[in-house]
């Protein structure tokens, strides 16, 4: 029987004064209350209760008690155009690249300068405006979103051999070291990906 992709992991916070446990894992879109942690607690239960390597069952046990529980889907936003008629939309309303980017506000903040600064040089024009904004965008956002594509990827392995490779990087300073720099560089090089205009005073 074929199971999704699963990671269960733990990392400090706090100025590790306190232990975060994270249970990901892979699914389709998922019926469940919003408003009802306790229905959250027990879908991840249900997911990962036959797992029972390393720490997990503790974990789940200690999952039923936690106060600080969030459950919530890492998914992207993915449109064909950003606007309609009037109306037009930035950030993660239009191309939400997901929390495991780390480029959710730095999209927002760039798009909006954008989407302003074009709604500034078309004189009211908004048809001319949003179509500039777009074009000076989607490349950007494309670049930014593959980050959390990628990272998604790497927190739910999907195969024996990622899973070992992964677990040697957590296990080796130098090539976990490495894996960070490779990351940070990526990130840079997405973030700083796009030449803004300066489009004078407002």
């Amino acid at each position: 029987m074929k199971t999704n992709p699963k990671t269960v992991g733990m990392y400090s916070s706090r100025d590790n004064t306190e232990a975060k446990c994270l249970f990901i894992f892979k699914s389709g879109p998922l019926p469940y209350d919003r408003h009802n942690p306790e229905a959250q607690k027990q879908l991840v239960a249900d997911t990962f209760g036959s797992e029972n390597g390393w720490e997990t069952q503790r974990l789940l046990q200690a999952m039923k008690a936690a106060e600080d529980f969030y459950f919530d889907e890492i998914c992207q936003v993915h449109m064909p155009a950003w606007s309609k008629g009037r109306v037009a939309l930035v950030g993660d309303a239009a191309y939400g690249p997901s929390p495991l980017s780390g480029q959710g506000s730095s999209l927002a903040l760039v798009g909006a300068y954008v989407l302003a600064g074009e709604l500034k040089l078309a004189q009211g024009d908004y048809t001319r405006a949003f179509a500039a904004y777009e074009r000076e965008m989607r490349a950007f956002v494309e670049k930014n979103q593959k980050i959390g594509q990628s990272a998604a990827e790497g927190m739910v392995a999907s195969s024996s051999f990622k899973i070992i490779l992964q677990n040697w990087m957590l296990r080796v300073p130098f090539l976990m070291n490495a894996m960070f720099q490779m990351i940070s560089k990526m990130i840079a090089k997405a973030a700083n990906g796009i030449e803004l205009k300066g489009y004078g005073e407002t």
